[in-house]
C-alpha cells in the first residue's frame, strides 16, 4: 500500500529505505573505469533519487547504511550527533587506518555507478580518505569538499545477486573520516514519471513530466494496484496531460508511460479530489506561521527598545517571525488567505502560544486572527518605520472590520495612528536587513528595483496606499486622495518603465515577484478609475512573457531563454509564489486562451512544489513524514542542520527548504542540490498563492427570482476540508432595495466543490437580518463570498 493509500485510509506510515545486503562471491565483479583522484568533486547525486528500487519513478538503486547487517568497522568509531542520509545514523573516526565497510547486492545484471554519501562538516573532515571495493582501483576523495550529498567514486558491472563490499579508510591524522551510506545505481536509462506526489484538483489542469519518453509514447492512468485503464493519452515534448480525467473516487492513481529507449515507468501514487491542493496545504501553512514566530510565541523577553537588543532569533533578523526580515510580507499573506476564504479559518479557536502581547485577542479567536494580531502587536512594540513593515500594518488596518470581533479596537487605533504619523516619514532605520538605498516615504514614486535577494519588488506600495486611501475615507482622515494618487503614480511608473523581458523585473525578484503582479491586478480590479492608461496591457505583456518562458516539459517559467533559475539563489519561494501572480493575472487578461494557459502554469508550479521537478521531491524536507503533506513519498533530500539555521526553521511543520538548481534542468536527477535553507519569505509567497488559488476557484450562481419564490444560491469554494463532515459556508445576500441577509450554504454532497442554500422571499417591507428577502420586481440581488478585494459576486434581477 502506498503512503497516499495509507493517508486516504487513515493509516499513515513513513516510507522505508530498502537495502540488499546478502553475501555473494566477489569473483563476479567486473571493474570498469574508476573515478580519477583528480576528479574528487563531481556534481553530487540527489539523495531524493537514491531511494528504494521499488519506489515508482525512481532510478533503480540499492542503498546500504551504517544500520544494515552488512556494515562492519575496524578500529575506533563513534556515532555522530548529527544525522546522515535520510536522517539515518552516521559514524566517524579519528584513527588513521580505521575502516568501515558496507556490502551491497546487485538486484539485476548490469552496469552500476558506485556512490558514497558524505555528511557535511567541512572544518574537520579528512581531505584524503580512500574508498576501495572488490576488484576496483582505490580512489582518494576529499570528504571536506563534499557535504550532505552523493559522490560517485566509480562504475562496476555486476551479475544478478552478486555482492560488492565497499570500504572507506581513514588516512589523515587529526582529521575526521565519516561513514554513512553507499549506493549502487543502474546506469541504464529509466522511464521516470514525475508527478504531483500528493494529488491534483478536480476540474483543473493535471499534467506530468516524462523526461525520457519519446513523442507519442503512450501513457495510462490506473488505480494503484489495478490494471484497469481509466484514462489514456500520449506524451508530447516530455509532458503528458490528463486534465480531462475527473474521477469520482479520490484514488490513489498511478501513471504508467511506455517508451522505446527507456522502457516502461510508473509514477508515484497520487490522489484527485475537490480542491486537493488547498485542502492538503492550508493547515501546514498555518502551522508554519505559528511555529516560525519570534521566541516561539513568548514575547515576554524580547527587547524592542533597541533594534540591536535581545530580539527574535540568534541572527536578530526578524520582528515578529524568525528570520523574516522586513520583506517577507507575512501579514499580507495571512490576511489575504483569510479575505479570500474566511469560512475556512473560523471553525475552531487558535491553540498556539501568544504571550507577551500588549493587546491580546479574545480567547475564542481563530489561529489566523491570533497570528495577525501577533504580528501587529510586535510591529507596534518595535515601532517599525521601514516602508515594507508599515505596509504590512496597512493591510491590517484596512481589513480590521473583519477581525474586530476578536482583536480589540485599541489595537486598530494604535496601528492606524502609527501609520498616519509615519506614512510620509523617510526614516527606515529601525528594522532592516539586506536593504537597498531608498527612503521610507510611502507617498513617493519608487524608481528603484530590488535585487535577486527579493528585498524590494517594484510596486510594493500600490496596494498599501490604496488601502490607506480607503481607511482615510472610512475614518474621515485628512486628504485621502493623496494615498490614491501615490498608488496611481507608482503603477504608472511601472507601466512606463519596466520591461518584462528583463528577467530582473520578473523571476529576478525571487519570492517577491508576486507582489508586483498582484498589486497591479488589485488596482485594476478594485480601482479601475484610478488605473493609469496601459495598465491592463502591461499585465497582459507580463502574461505573454510567462507563457513564452514556460514552454517546456515542466511547464516551468524559466528565468530567461538561456537560464532556468535565478542565478546564485535558492528559489523555492519563487516557484511557490508564481501561482499567486499567474492566477491574479488570469482574471484580468481578457483572453480565455491566455487565462487558461496561466492557470495551467500556476497548477504546474504547484506540482513542482509537490515533486514534479528534476529532484522528484517535495520542497519540504519533512514532507513525507507524519508532519508533512498527505501522500508525498519524497521530501527534499537536503536540510540545513536542525537548529542551526538563522531562523531555526528546520523542524517547523510546512517549511519549504529547497528547490532544484540550474544544473538540474532540463533533467539531471543527479545534479547538485546546492544551498538549502527554509525562510519565512518562501512560505509567505506560498501563502499568497493559496489565497489567490482559493479566490480563483470561488464562484457564485443564482437565478432570477420572483417575490414569494425561494431564492437559491450555489457557491463553489474551497471549503470542503473534511471528507467526513458536511461543511458549510456563509454567503452575504444584499438587494438594491436595501435588504441585507446572511445565508448559510451546505456542502451539496460528500467532498463536493459546491455548497447550496435558499432564502424565502416576499414583497413586504425590508427587514434586514430576518432570514428572508424582501424584494420587488426590477430590483437586483447580489450574492457575495470573500471579503474586500478578494470578494466574488453574482447579481441577478427580480422578476415578476
Amino acid at each position: 500500500m502506498s503512503m497516499l493509500a495509507r493517508a486516504l485510509t487513515g493509516a499513515l506510515a513513513l516510507p522505508l529505505v530498502l537495502a540488499a545486503t546478502s553475501p555473494a562471491s566477489a569473483a563476479a565483479v567486473t571493474p570498469l573505469a574508476p573515478v580519477s583522484a583528480a576528479l574528487v568533486a563531481p556534481a553530487p547525486v540527489s539523495a531524493a533519487l537514491a531511494a528504494p528500487a521499488s519506489a515508482p519513478g525512481a532510478v533503480a538503486a540499492t542503498v546500504s547504511t551504517t544500520r544494515d547487517p552488512g556494515y562492519h568497522e575496524t578500529g575506533a568509531w563513534t556515532q555522530a550527533q548529527r544525522t546522515g542520509y535520510l536522517d539515518g545514523t552516521t559514524r566517524f573516526t579519528r584513527e588513521v587506518g580505521a575502516t568501515a565497510s558496507w556490502t551491497l547486492t546487485a538486484p539485476a545484471e548490469g552496469e552500476y555507478t558506485l556512490g558514497v554519501w558524505i555528511p557535511r562538516s567541512a572544518d574537520v573532515n579528512d581531505p584524503a580518505v580512500t574508498y576501495s571495493w572488490d576488484g576496483g582501483t582505490p580512489v582518494t576523495v576529499n570528504q571536506a569538499a563534499i557535504g550532505d550529498a552523493w559522490h560517485t567514486v566509480g562504475t562496476v558491472r555486476l551479475a544478478a545477486g552478486t555482492s560488492l563490499t565497499v570500504t572507506v579508510t581513514a588516512r589523515t591524522a587529526g582529521k575526521v573520516t565519516r561513514a554513512d551510506a553507499v549506493r549502487l545505481r543502474s546506469t541504464k536509462p529509466s522511464q521516470d514519471v514525475l508527478v504531483n506526489q500528493s494529488g491534483y484538483d478536480l476540474g483543473a489542469s493535471k499534467r506530468f513530466t516524462a523526461p525520457r519518453a519519446e513523442d507519442g509514447s503512450p501513457f495510462t492512468v490506473t488505480r494503484e494496484g489495478s490494471s484497469t485503464v481509466l484514462f489514456r493519452g500520449t506524451v508530447t515534448g516530455g509532458a503528458g496531460d490528463f486534465t480531462a480525467f475527473d474521477p469520482a473516487a479520490p484514488g490513489p492513481y498511478v501513471i504508467t508511460v511506455t517508451g522505446t529507449a527507456a522502457g516502461t515507468g510508473t509514477s508515484h501514487p497520487f490522489g484527485i479530489g475537490a480542491n486537493w491542493t488547498y485542502r492538503v496545504s492550508l493547515q501546514r501553512a498555518i502551522d508554519f506561521m505559528v511555529g516560525s514566530r519570534c521566541a516561539h510565541g513568548d514575547a515576554t523577553e524580547l527587547v524592542f527598545t533597541d533594534p540591536a537588543g535581545n530580539h527574535c532569533n540568534r541572527g536578530n533578523t526578524g520582528v515578529a517571525w524568525r528570520d523574516d526580515h522586513q520583506f517577507s510580507f507575512s501579514l499580507q499573506g495571512l490576511i489575504s488567505m483569510y479575505l479570500a476564504n474566511p469560512d475556512a479559518f473560523t471553525g475552531t479557536p487558535g491553540t498556539g502560544r501568544y504571550d507577551g502581547l500588549a493587546i491580546p485577542t479574545t480567547p475564542d479567536a481563530p489561529e489566523i486572527a491570533k497570528l495577525v494580531n501577533w504580528g501587529v502587536d510586535l510591529y507596534l512594540q518595535g515601532q517599525v518605520n521601514h516602508d515594507l513593515l508599515k505596509e504590512q500594518l496597512a493591510w491590517f488596518v484596512h481589513a480590521y472590520p473583519h477581525f474586530s470581533r476578536w482583536i480589540p479596537r485599541e489595537q486598530y487605533v494604535k496601528a492606524r495612528d502609527h501609520l498616519v504619523r509615519l506614512w510620509g516619514d523617510p526614516d527606515r532605520r529601525r528594522w532592516n536587513w539586506y536593504d537597498i538605498a531608498h527612503t521610507a516615504d510611502l507617498f513617493q514614486t519608487y524608481t528603484v528595483v530590488g535585487t535577486g535577494k527579493g528585498q524590494f519588488p517594484p510596486g510594493h506600495s500600490i496596494v498599501p496606499n490604496l488601502m490607506m486611501y480607503e481607511v482615510a475615507k472610512r475614518d474621515g482622515l485628512p486628504d485621502p486622495g493623496r494615498y490614491l494618487a501615490s498608488a496611481t503614480a507608482q503603477a504608472k511608473w511601472i507601466v512606463d518603465n519596466l520591461d518584462w523581458n528583463d528577467p530582473a523585473t520578473t523571476k529576478g525578484q525571487r519570492m517577491s515577484e508576486h507582489v508586483t503582479v498582484t498589486s497591479l491586478v488589485y488596482l485594476l480590479r478594485n480601482h479601475p478609475d484610478a488605473a493609469p492608461p496601459g495598465l491592463a496591457a502591461k499585465i497582459r505583456q507580463w502574461a505573454d512573457v510567462v507563457v513564452a518562458r514556460s514552454a517546456n516539459m515542466w511547464d516551468f517559467r524559466k528565468y530567461s531563454a538561456d537560464l532556468w533559475i535565478i542565478p546564485e539563489f535558492n528559489e523555492p519561494g519563487n516557484v511557490a509564489g508564481l501561482p499567486a501572480a499567474a492566477l491574479a493575472a488570469a482574471g484580468v487578461v481578457g483572453d480565455a486562451t491566455v487565462a487558461r494557459t496561466l492557470r495551467r502554469i500556476a497548477a504546474s508550479h504547484v506540482d513542482g512544489v509537490f515533486g514534479r521537478n528534476p529532484a522528484d521531491a517535495h520542497f519540504s524536507h519533512d514532507a513525507a513524514t507524519a508532519d508533512g503533506f498527505e501522500g508525498v513519498e519524497r521530501g527534499w533530500p537536503k536540510e540545513y542542520p536542525p537548529g542551526k539555521g538563522a531562523g531555526e526553521l528546520e523542524e517547523v511543520r510546512g517549511v519549504l527548504d529547497g528547490s532544484p538548481k540550474e544544473a538540474g534542468y532540463p533533467y539531471d536527477p543527479d545534479a547538485d542540490l546546492g544551498y538549502t535553507e527554509g525562510w519565512v519569505a518562501f512560505n509567505s509567497a506560498w501563502n499568497a498563492s493559496l489565497a489567490q488559488l482559493s479566490a480563483d476557484r470561488t464562484s457564485l450562481r443564482a437565478a432570477a427570482v420572483a417575490p414569494g419564490r425561494p431564492f437559491s444560491v450555489r457557491l463553489r469554494a474551497a471549503l470542503n476540508l473534511d471528507a467526513a463532515t458536511a461543511e458549510t459556508g456563509t454567503v452575504r445576500v444584499t438587494t438594491s432595495g436595501g435588504d441585507d441577509e446572511t445565508l448559510t450554504v451546505t456542502e451539496a454532497g460528500r467532498s463536493s466543490r459546491d455548497f447550496t442554500g435558499t432564502l424565502p422571499t416576499d414583497a413586504g417591507t425590508v427587514r434586514a437580518d430576518d432570514g428572508r428577502l424582501q424584494i420587488r420586481p426590477g430590483q437586483t440581488i447580489t450574492v457575495r463570498y470573500g471579503l474586500d478585494g478578494f470578494a466574488r459576486t453574482a447579481t441577478v434581477r427580480v422578476v415578476s
